[in-house]
């Protein structure tokens, strides 16, 4: 096995050299057949190379491996963090620069980047198995930088939903399917914590954000906090760029057909676009109404303290190292189960604890343990996919599946604010409705847990 995981990282000259394929005909170099197919990374490999197991095709580790994933995860922290620290720009619009918003209407624009980030993540998966992973992230970094910098001249309500709304969504969407994938081309074993690693990037740069975008918000005003903030993006985007490599798929999967759609579309396919698709829509609450659900119980607090945003913060931080841990447990007790426990514990959490947690202590704690679980969900993704339908167009898939949560992601929070106000301010009402939802997320994602193994205890 050793020799197989050294060979795999020279370059191809250097393999076609030491491999057993047929010599040139006599006269004039004509690269033969083999050389041909070895040389294209969608053709069949030589007889020897075909020989390789698929476990043994991957790296499954070292240093070429994990800065793919530190890549992905800088991309995670700045682009999906986008969602989770809306928060405090919605605060910041809804009580000093549109106080005649609602907040359900403010909740709309994150609900739409999502929205718009989603639907395309299913078109650019797609187009990423075709053209290349690294192009279709270059553009998408281009499109973002140009929406980060004209938000910040934004003065109208429409301008939010244009540039930090639609069009953001749309430029984000085109890399979001890629670099979640790009971690299951590297690692077999490990998938699972390596993707966990890459998405955890999301929770982890919500909390930076959160805390830079707040503190530049309050001390420069939004125009001057927007332009830094968008340059800062660019000097994480080329560290990014610089780190991620795509990888071959392996010699099994090669010449395969490029398709939009899983080559068999069964009750598992729909299970898991069912569960996202119904489990989102529950999801986000917690993290779009954190800051006035804190204002409001914990009335001691000068509402321009940092201290208002922290349960957000502590909630981002926890999700990006839950989702680390979710793919280690992934790893050893099966990625389909740990998804289903991220969307049952999670429903759980929001329908008991939120429920009554009225002092600042218990929203903290809240906090914690929503963000640390409830979470897990979306790094398990493409951990889940591979698992039930191969690394063949994967990224087309997650793609796909990330369409399926676009309606949760744009009306999920609205819905909340909605109930929110129909109820008279009734939190329970939000906290059983987003709670719920999440409940039958969970209940969906069974049939194909039992339809890849009937064993109730089974590492699936």
């Amino acid at each position: 096995m050793s020799n197989v995981r050294s060979a795999e990282v020279l370059p191809p000259e250097a393999m076609l050299a030491t491999s057993n394929c047929p010599g040139p005909a006599e006269g004039s170099y004509v690269p033969n057949t083999c050389e041909k197919e070895q040389i294209s990374r969608n053709s069949a490999p030589c007889p020897e190379t075909s020989s390789i197991s698929e476990e043994e095709w991957y790296p499954d580790g070292g240093l070429r491996a994990w800065l793919v994933v530190l890549g992905c995860f800088m991309f995670a922290c700045t682009t999906m963090a986008w969602g989770l620290a809306w928060g405090v720009l919605q605060d910041y619009y809804h009580t000093t620069m549109f106080p005649g918003t609602s907040l359900s209407t403010l909740s709309t624009v994150a609900g739409l980047v999502n929205f718009v980030m989603n639907a395309t993540a299913y078109v650019a998966g797609g187009l990423g198995d075709r053209f290349g992973y690294k192009r279709m992230i270059l553009i998408s970094c281009v499109l973002t930088y140009i929406c980060l910098l004209v938000s910040a001249f934004s003065t109208k309500i429409v301008h939010i939903f244009l540039f930090q709304g639609g069009l953001l969504g749309f430029a984000q969407g085109i890399a979001m399917p890629l670099y979640v994938s790009l971690p299951s081309q590297w690692f077999y074993k490990n998938r699972g914590l390596a993707s966990g690693f890459a998405v955890s990037g999301s929770g982890i740069g919500g909390g930076f954000q959160t805390l830079v975008v707040r503190q530049l918000i309050v001390n420069l005003g939004l125009k001057k906090a927007m332009i830094i903030y968008a340059h800062m993006h660019v000097f994480v985007w080329i560290i990014a760029f610089l780190l991620i490599k795509e990888r071959p798929l392996p010699p099994s999967l090669r010449g395969t057909k490029k398709r939009w759609m899983p080559k068999h579309v069964g009750g598992s396919f729909w299970s898991v676009a069912g569960s996202i698709f119904f489990g989102i829509f529950g999801y986000l609450s917690p993290y779009y109404f954190s800051s006035t659900y804190t204002k409001q119980f914990v009335t001691y607090l000068d509402p321009k303290s940092l201290l208002v945003t922290v349960p957000l913060i502590v909630m981002n931080f926890s999700l990006g190292i839950g989702r680390i841990v979710a793919g280690r447990l992934a790893d050893y007790f099966g990625p389909i189960n740990m998804f289903f426990c991220s969307f049952f514990v999670g429903g759980l959490l929001q329908m008991v604890f939120w429920t009554f947690a009225k002092s600042y202590t218990a929203i903290l704690v809240f906090s914690v343990l929503n963000g640390f679980i409830g979470s897990w969900f979306l790094s398990l993704l493409p951990v889940v996919c591979a698992s039930l339908f191969s690394l063949e167009g994967l990224s087309t898939i997650s793609g796909f599946m990330l369409l399926a949560n676009s309606p949760g992601q744009i009306a999920g929070s609205a819905i909340g604010g909605a109930i929110l106000s129909a109820s008279g301010g009734d939190w329970k009402a939000v906290t059983f409705y987003s709670g719920g939802m999440q409940i039958i997320g969970a209940v969906c994602i069974l049939y194909a847990r039992f339809a890849k193994d009937r064993r109730l205890w089974a590492l699936v």
